[in-house]
């Protein structure tokens, strides 16, 4: 037989490529249900080969040519359908073997009648129990009754040879009616069971269908209202533009103000020890300014924080300069770190925008002039630090404390807060694992206990910063 050579770019080539590429595939496993009948069809079909295998080598030559040719087919059946199934036709693979057992089975009650195959009646119902459990109930009957019809072809052998013996006929009509009665128990049996468990998958189906609508209609639901709040927010943002940018302005106040009287320190010293610290407190106070301006966005989404390991007590000593310039000279600043060695983690320029909130607010508490109070212990050595801000202010009514951390709540006349500072120092608090707790009273102050997680200092000398002993908690 002479084959024909193709090149590459042949036409004849790349019409039989789109041919095989269009040609239909195999169907894939749909789902875990079929993998499993598959599995159970394998087992079923490896077990039948085998028994046919064992009969044929047990019997050998002396069962006769028949029996040997029903026995290979037999194999070949299971051949036949195991190949099906490994292209995951299950369907067509449980079809070919019912239909080809029952094709060998006729042939064997035809030659041998019904009573010589009574005693393998229970193999010959593998065609009807495959048919009921993978293709359905109208398979099932189909199979009930090709089986019943073997057997009325399987009496009617029998008879045949003795239709004037009335006790061959008797016989006869009795393993006609046992084998009967049995293979069509067996399938209305096996029907009704059948039958009630698809009922029952359909139910469930139907409810896990409901299930998941509801679920898709609670997802969308869920979705829906936070793009509703998301919009919400954003109205609020766009309605709240004035006094944001009134508030803003305050705080940009107090920072030129800050800007202002180290520039007058500096252009009335000829130090330059002090016009060095001169400028030091012009860009730390610009520092603060830019932080100021981070304020709105850590309150209105999270911006992107830094937050690192501080040691505690000089890290906040080296604030004492900015927070001084909030006051003036009727106010009494004091700040003790009380020896506290401890780590915190939190974004240095965070920490410093919580304490300059806390200050502006203690300032606005005391028009007149009072005492500040910043001072830090560590109830729990190594586990949580407390960093008390204190004023000798007008102090809050209960209703005010309570209300003083919500967001936009100020008891200052339009234009002048936007009581955003004590929500931010609360959130930002809260983001690191703190809290804040307010005690005050009408005309006794006000004083905001921070509490952080802390940890030790690593091993080694610790320089003392702040100085004093060790504040009592």
């Amino acid at each position: 037989m002479l084959s024909r050579t193709t090149r590459p770019g042949d036409p004849a080539e790349s019409s039989r490529r789109t041919r095989a590429s269009d040609a239909p595939r195999a169907p894939a496993v749909v789902d875990a249900t079929e993998a499993r009948a598959m599995a159970m069809l394998l087992r079923l079909l490896l077990a039948v080969a085998g028994y046919q295998l064992l009969l044929l080598l047990w019997e050998g030559p002396a069962a006769g040519a028949l029996p040997r040719v029903l026995g290979v087919a037999g194999m070949l059946t299971c051949l036949v359908s195991l190949e099906l199934l490994r292209r995951r036709r299950l369907h067509l693979s449980a079809m070919a073997f019912v239909v080809l057992n029952l094709v060998l089975t006729s042939v064997a009650y035809g030659y041998w009648g019904l009573r010589a195959q009574m005693h393998g009646q229970l193999l010959q119902l593998l065609p009807v129990l495959l048919a009921g459990a993978l293709l359905g109930r109208r398979a099932l009957w189909l199979a009930t009754a090709w089986l019943g019809a073997l057997l009325a072809l399987g009496a009617w052998q029998d008879a045949a040879a003795g239709f004037y013996l009335p006790s061959r006929v008797e016989l006869v009509l009795r393993d006609l009616t046992l084998s009967g009665f049995g293979t069509v128990a067996v399938a209305f049996v096996l029907d009704q069971s059948l039958s009630a468990l698809r009922h029952n998958l359909r139910i469930a189906q139907r409810r896990g269908a409901d299930l998941a609508r509801k679920r898709d209609a609670l997802q969308l639901e869920m979705q829906e209202k936070e793009r509703s709040r998301e919009q919400l927010v954003h109205a609020l943002k766009i309605e709240n533009v004035g006094r944001l940018a009134s508030g803003v302005a305050h705080d940009f106040n107090h920072l030129l103000a800050l800007i202002m009287g180290y520039a007058g320190k500096g252009r009335r010293s000829d130090d330059p020890a002090e016009l060095k610290a001169a400028l030091q407190g012009v860009e730390s106070a610009a520092r603060r300014a830019g932080a100021v301006t981070r304020r709105l966005l850590d309150f209105s989404r999270q911006d992107v924080a830094r937050p690192q390991l501080l040691d505690a007590a000089p890290t906040i000593a080296t604030m004492e300069p900015m927070l001084r310039q909030l006051f003036d000279a009727r106010t009494v600043f004091e700040l003790d770190t009380g020896r506290v060695q401890c780590q915190i983690h939190f974004d240095p320029a965070q920490l410093e925008l919580v304490l300059l909130s806390l200050a502006a607010n203690a300032q606005q508490a005391m028009p007149d002039g009072g005492t500040f109070r910043l001072a830090l212990c560590c109830p729990e050595p190594g586990n949580e630090l407390r960093i008390e801000v204190s004023d000798s202010g007008h102090g809050m009514s209960e209703e005010v404390r309570q209300r003083c951390m919500e967001p936009f709540f100020t008891t200052k006349p339009s234009g002048q807060g936007t009581g955003l500072g004590l929500a931010v120092a609360g959130n930002l608090v809260a983001a690191a694992d703190g809290r804040i707790e307010v005690d005050s009273a009408p005309g006794e102050g006000t004083r905001f206990h921070l509490y952080l997680p802390a940890r030790p200092l690593p091993a080694g000398p610790v320089p003392a910063a702040g100085g004093g002993e060790a504040l009592p908690c």
